[in-house]
């Protein structure tokens, strides 16, 4: 009857270090697949922020009606290096809730960005007074449009050329380009820039 042989010391040692190396290479891979997620879920949130800011600016804009001799007022601003313009003017749009005068369905609307209370970033800022008065830039109740939204940038073309900032109120660009960056939120990811360029119908 034959003996059972043993493992020796060396086979062990070769065992070890093999299963070693394959637990390795599997926590490698699964490290790599949970950043590549994280970083899908940090792209998908960016992207969500800017397209959102930027369709509540187009609806808006497209919205856009005069109000007595005023139109629209934006002004380019910057601030630490980085553009932070505003834009103001009246839109037209039915209320169905009919809780405040709502002057035939028109309000002030104006888009801005601020920082955020609770963190260290920006977020931009939609503000809105159904409550027409003699300051179209005042007043009103304030929502967030766009989490993360670091920069804000126009420019509007006057059938010319493209101009930074709009301060003739009297009368309507033929369109507004709008910019955005996004940051991200763990700031791990660049900066995103958005832009889309929206046709004033009302003249």
């Amino acid at each position: 009857m034959k003996a059972r042989r043993a493992f020796t010391l060396v086979e062990m040692l070769v065992t070890s270090t093999m299963l070693a190396l394959i637990a390795m290479a599997g926590f490698a891979v699964f490290s790599g697949a949970v950043r590549s997620a994280a970083k899908v879920g940090r792209y998908g949130a960016m992207l969500s922020h800017g397209q959102m800011a930027l369709e509540a600016m187009v609806t808006d804009i497209r919205a856009a009606v005069a109000y007595g001799d005023y139109r629209l007022v934006s002004l380019d601003v910057e601030y630490q290096g980085r553009d932070c313009d505003t834009i103001d003017f009246i839109i037209a749009r039915p209320n169905p809730e009919r809780k405040e005068p709502d002057e035939g369905g028109r309000a002030e609307v104006g888009y801005y960005i601020d920082n955020n209370p609770d963190t260290e970033g920006q977020w931009l800022v939609r503000r809105e007074d159904r409550t027409l008065d003699d300051d179209p830039l005042e007043g009103g109740r304030l929502s967030l449009a766009g989490p993360f939204v670091s920069e804000l940038d126009f420019e509007f073309y006057d059938g010319l050329v493209w101009q930074s900032g709009w301060d003739d109120r009297t009368k309507f660009p033929r369109a507004v380009r709008i910019y955005i960056v996004v940051e991200d939120e763990d700031e791990v990811e660049r900066p995103r820039l958005f832009c889309t360029t929206v046709p004033i119908m009302a003249q």
